[in-house]
């Protein structure tokens, strides 16, 4: 344990920034006591603390490193020989260099002052009390878009993986703590928090922690022993077992965390309705929980149950009830509350479609549970990930200006694309070009050609858009640290297998993914993978996707959705599906979707892609995109 060397009195005053792994499970060591006490707030406090380490403090400082190795004009003079200062006087064009330095410097004066803020720092440096953290805490969550909800999960310590690599630590045993940092009673009550621990829990952490290999081991196949009968029948036998398989995975995930799925949606879309109905609904609440003292725990649950009811199955009301208390009266009264609630929030959908759509709601992932299939729990809401609430912080802090009734509000009018730039995914490539050339003609579109880093640093992320399809994430042709030092003002899209995926670098170390280093670079949204995917799977959500979310160079084009999907994905030819006329884009007037998250739910509820495996791996990370280009926002 970690009090046994007196390393308890040494961290306890260091913050996770400092030091990283070895901070990161003192924090969780620390929220896991507070839990065991009773102390629910304090634990908060330790596990948002654990989330931030020294490799997003690094991300984060990259840019302001490199100014920080160039000499000032001060620092150039005083280095000067006297033979040196002697021909400076004499010298204008030196005299005019220097002055240059200066001015520039006098410019950069504020934005030095700048870095000291909450925007680029750790917030909970200076707080060692979790009092005064769990303060901080909801101080920066109450200035966060009201929409938002925003839930923290977080994996508790496990003392056998200290020093261990980072799959055993995925496949290692533990608790699993869901904190509403910011929740349907904010402000008003503060964070609180649910533990899950027990049950399938163990055996869930160890069959997700092999679920990119088993994938992997099925999909990896020679070509030239495909082409018999019995080879190709092997091969779709194995794929269908996997997705049993994960279906099964999925099923038992959303068991560990059964009743509770309904915390993970978010708030209904604001309008007058919604806004009538959510006071009677909090009225109710509060009046049953003055009589019977409940606590503001139990409140912020029933709350939120009540707020959601309608999408609640009778058992699952029966579940939440048996959950929130243990008496017989209370349990039936709450049961009856809730089936009143569900049928008034029915009738209300019924009658005003707007209120059926909600917000998104903002998951801060510890990075070791990174890898689970939270949207799978709640598919139809809107979901975006963020590593830590600092990240989610300072992304805010950076676009505030542009985000809207919780939307980071963006205008996609021209973008850049990298297809297949190592020319070895022929199909792939082909499929992609011609979806390029046909919706996308009007962006700079670079196919089978490796990009410099020149060109993806001062181009691709300073456009409207910026979309990878290739291998990978695209590293490889890019190092990230000159992302980071770069600012990225795209939405990016990296349609690659493992694109976004937490990888480790070694022993035990903080995990990282190639979105760590676009949010070091302020980039607002990215849409990226869990693991890896089948070429023609990939191809036919990224262009849905892309097609939803972006309007056509020309209106005269087919809607994607209505072409003929054989046709393109064997062949890349893009034609109308059927014999009849195919209306064009001039005369679908719904078919775009303003809201990026929207059409990755979409996705996940299999509407894209049916089959599991090829659906549940799309994630969206930083703030959730809104495209006024091709859809007005609806307040």
């Amino acid at each position: 344990m970690l009090e046994a060397g007196g390393e308890a009195d040494i961290l306890s005053s260091i913050t996770s920034s400092d030091v990283g792994p070895e901070a990161k499970e003192y924090n969780l060591l620390r929220a896991d006591e507070e839990y065991r006490n009773g102390n629910e707030e304090h634990s908060i406090f330790y596990q948002v603390k654990a989330q931030f380490q020294s490799t997003d403090l690094r991300y984060i400082t990259e840019a302001e490193h490199l100014e920080s190795q160039r000499p000032s004009s001060k620092e150039l003079l005083k280095a000067a020989s006297a033979e040196e200062k002697k021909d400076y006087k004499s010298n204008k064009f030196l005299r005019n260099i220097i002055k240059y330095l200066q001015q520039k410097e006098a410019e950069k004066a504020p934005a030095r002052q700048a870095e000291e803020s909450l925007e680029h720092l750790d917030f909970l440096e200076d707080v060692e009390n979790p009092v005064d953290g769990v303060a901080r805490i909801s101080d920066i969550c109450n200035r966060l878009p009201e929409e938002w909800c925003v839930l923290q999960v977080c994996k508790s310590f496990n003392p056998a993986t200290t020093y261990s690599v980072f799959n055993e630590i995925f496949a290692s045993d533990g608790a699993i703590y869901l904190s509403l940092l910011r929740h349907c009673r904010s402000p008003m009550i503060g964070p609180i928090c649910v533990r899950f621990a027990g049950g399938k829990m163990a055996d869930i952490f160890r069959e997700y922690s092999t679920l990119v290999e088993r994938f992997r081991r099925v999909v990896t196949v020679d070509p030239l022993n495909m082409k018999n009968k019995e080879a190709k029948q092997k091969y779709w036998q194995e794929l269908n077992a996997f997705d049993t398989f994960l279906q099964k995975l999925l099923a038992d995930f959303r068991e560990i965390i059964s009743p509770y799925s309904f915390l993970f949606f978010g708030k209904r879309y604001d309008c007058s309705a919604v806004q009538k109905q959510t006071k009677v609904v909090n009225c109710r609440v509060d009046d049953f929980c003055l009589v019977n003292q409940w606590s503001n725990h139990q409140r912020v649950l029933l709350s939120q149950a009540a707020l959601h009811a309608n999408r609640l199955s009778a058992a699952d009301m029966k579940l939440i009830c048996y959950e929130l208390t243990t008496s017989d009266n209370e349990i039936q009264a709450v049961y009856d509350m809730l089936k009143e609630c569900a049928s008034d929030w029915t009738q209300l959908e019924e009658r005003q479609e707007l209120v059926a759509r909600r917000f998104p709601t903002i998951l801060v992932v510890d990075e070791r549970l990174d890898h689970l299939h939270w949207e799978q729990l709640v598919t139809v809401q809107e979901f975006s990930r963020v590593k830590s609430l600092h990240c989610l912080w300072r992304l805010f802090q950076q676009h505030r200006s542009s985000i809207k009734h919780g939307y980071y509000t963006t205008n996609i009018k021209s973008g850049m694309s990298v297809i297949n730039p190592n020319a070895d995914l022929v199909n792939s490539g082909r499929r992609m070009r011609s979806f390029f050339e046909y919706w996308l003609k009007h962006w700079q579109n670079l196919f089978e050609t490796v990009p410099t880093e020149d060109l993806l640093v001062k181009r691709a992320y300073q456009a409207d858009c910026f979309v990878y399809a290739g291998h990978g994430s695209g590293l490889q042709y890019v190092h990230g640290r000159q992302i980071c030092r770069s600012k990225v003002r795209s939405v990016v899209f990296l349609f690659g297998c493992d694109s976004t995926r937490m990888l480790g670098t070694g022993l035990y170390s903080a995990l990282y993914g190639a979105h760590d280093y676009y949010h070091g670079a302020l980039c607002p949204s990215i849409v990226g993978t869990l693991m890896p995917a089948l070429d023609g799977n990939m191809d036919t959500v990224s262009v849905t996707v892309l097609s939803l979310w972006i309007a056509p160079s020309d209106k005269k084009v087919i809607p994607w959705t209505q072409i003929d999907n054989v046709s393109w994905l064997k062949t890349g030819v893009v034609k109308g599906s059927g014999d009849n006329p195919t209306p064009s884009m001039e005369q679908e007037h719904n078919y775009h979707l303003g809201s990026l998250c929207s059409i990755l739910s979409l996705v996940q509820q299999g509407k894209v892609e049916p089959l599991v495996y090829n659906c549940c791996i799309y994630v969206c990370r930083g703030l959730p995109a809104w495209n006024l280009a091709v859809e007005k926002m609806p307040f």
